[in-house]
């Protein structure tokens, strides 16, 4: 059985993903809380910037998401490339993670830097009406 010791110690970037990353990527809701618990850092970023929130959005891990939010995990850390946790959840068509991500003080109005897309642009290049609604009314509201 893997001690909160271990998984802390072994928490740190190997490859430019941590622990976190990888639970997060896979769903592993009780592992991404257990390490959140052993206070690893939750905005840790790999090699190209991503972060364990970035993982689990991407991967639809809902449970992940909600549990790294709760650990204050930073909504507006920007990738490498400019995208942020919200501008994936636009792409992926997850409405309550988009929610969640709002909630916690998403910018709308940030830019992917290459192509300048928006969260509310790949929500509606991708056909996501609700989720485009959602982020009109944010953006009016920010």
């Amino acid at each position: 059985m893997t001690t909160r010791a271990q998984l802390s110690a072994s928490a740190n970037l190997t490859g430019g993903h941590t622990d976190l990353m990888l639970a997060a990527l896979e769903g592993h809701t009780e592992t991404v809380k257990t390490l959140l618990e052993s206070r690893v850092n939750v905005n840790a970023q790999d090699d190209e910037g991503r972060t364990a929130l970035m993982f689990a959005v991407t991967n639809l891990q809902t449970d992940s998401v909600n549990a790294l939010l709760d650990h204050g995990a930073d909504v507006n850390v920007r990738a490498n490339d400019g995208c942020t946790a919200l501008m994936l959840a636009a792409s992926s068509g997850d409405s309550g993670v988009v929610r969640a991500l709002l909630n916690k003080g998403a910018d709308v109005s940030g830019k992917i830097i290459q192509s300048g897309n928006t969260a509310l642009m790949l929500a509606k290049e991708n056909g996501y009406t609700e989720i485009a609604r959602l982020l009109q009314k944010a953006e009016a509201e920010q």
